[in-house]
């Protein structure tokens, strides 16, 4: 099958955002049944809301992918989109395995190293890659090993897929803890991919699965937002940020657009680095008092530096740092035509 493309899109789109809107409210029921709830420690009464809720993410987005396979079966790379799709759902599984046993540090980079295999072994991507000021081809050649044979040294693939997946499944955990933060960055950071996939689109280049990848994570976590925008009725878990670090590693690999991904995530670089100057001890909270967020002390995370200027409520921080997120979204887009 060979549906038109843009047909393909609005049917990706809605087989998503359904598979994961549909069953929330379940799938809230089930999570509060099973006692995997958490306090919401920024409102004043500290609720406990179900948390794991990235398991509705993790269904719409899958589901929508895998039929793009059918879809657009006569121009897909089916290998690279199978590769790109079970990378994630390896990655969620960590996220799951870490909202459940509560992993030790070393387990989140150790583990998503072999999470990024499926790309690895399949050479997802190019060994050419245009970062914002050069060029760089990371093939070096061919070696012959005893017994083993000829290996490729693309460094691509063997270093900076796996160094890409451990970053960006760990960036995106580190700025999030407020209602609809971590979704909403979800939401912009797919839609700034998948508008820059169709711009390449239309400059003749292929970016069909970055397209797919995209519009289905974006339609996961609209969905989403439904039940997690502030009051939130479910938290997304890790394996909501784990999975959407992987997918935006998996989507720009496979179109070549790892500027655009760069630059949109931006903000999560920004706060590794000040999460860095606190040797990663910091949380991103403050303290609440009628309605307000408050933060005295030294800035380790952007959410200090807003809490502490403007003192805002959590549905002004978070719709803060989503404009935050959209600025570097447009950036991204923009920096096709630089």
């Amino acid at each position: 099958m060979n549906v038109d493309f843009y047909l393909s899109i609005l049917i990706i789109f809605l087989v998503s955002f359904l598979a994961a809107f549909l069953p929330m409210k379940r799938i809230i029921r089930k999570i509060r049944d099973r006692g995997f709830l958490v306090p919401d420690i920024n409102k004043q009464k500290k609720p406990l809301i179900p948390d794991m809720g990235g398991i509705g993410i993790m269904l719409g987005f899958v589901l929508g992918a895998l039929i793009s396979l059918q879809l657009q079966s006569a121009s897909l790379d089916i290998t690279h989109m199978l590769a790109a799709i079970s990378s994630i759902i390896l990655i969620s599984l960590l996220g799951l395995l870490d909202d459940v046993l509560n992993l030790p540090d070393r387990y989140r980079v150790v583990l998503p190293i072999f999470a990024s295999l499926p790309l690895v072994v399949t050479k997802a991507g190019t060994a050419s890659i245009n970062l914002i000021f050069f060029d760089a081809n990371l093939n070096l050649g061919t070696v012959i090993l005893p017994i083993l044979g000829p290996l490729d040294l693309n460094l691509y693939a063997l270093l900076l897929i796996p160094i890409g997946v451990v970053a960006c499944s760990n960036l995106i955990n580190l700025l999030g803890g407020f209602n609809g933060l971590e979704a909403g960055v979800g939401s912009i950071v797919s839609l700034s991919i998948f508008i820059s996939s169709i711009i390449l689109r239309f400059r003749g280049l292929h970016t069909t699965e970055t397209s797919f990848l995209m519009i289905a994570l974006f339609a996961a976590c609209l969905a989403f937002l439904f039940f997690n925008w502030f009051p939130a009725k479910i938290f997304p878990g890790n394996i909501t940020t784990y999975m959407i670090g992987a997918s935006v590693v998996g989507a720009v690999v496979i179109g070549n657009m790892e500027r655009v991904g760069i630059i949109a995530l931006t903000p999560q670089i920004i706060e590794f680095f000040l999460k860095a100057r606190s040797k990663f001890k910091a949380e991103n909270f403050g303290k609440f008092k009628n309605g307000k967020l408050y933060y005295e002390g030294k800035i380790y995370s952007l959410t200090h530096l807003f809490m502490r200027y403007l003192r805002p409520s959590e549905e002004q921080l978070v719709t803060i740092l989503l404009l935050l997120q959209s600025f570097f979204g447009l950036l991204a887009i923009s920096s096709l035509y630089w």
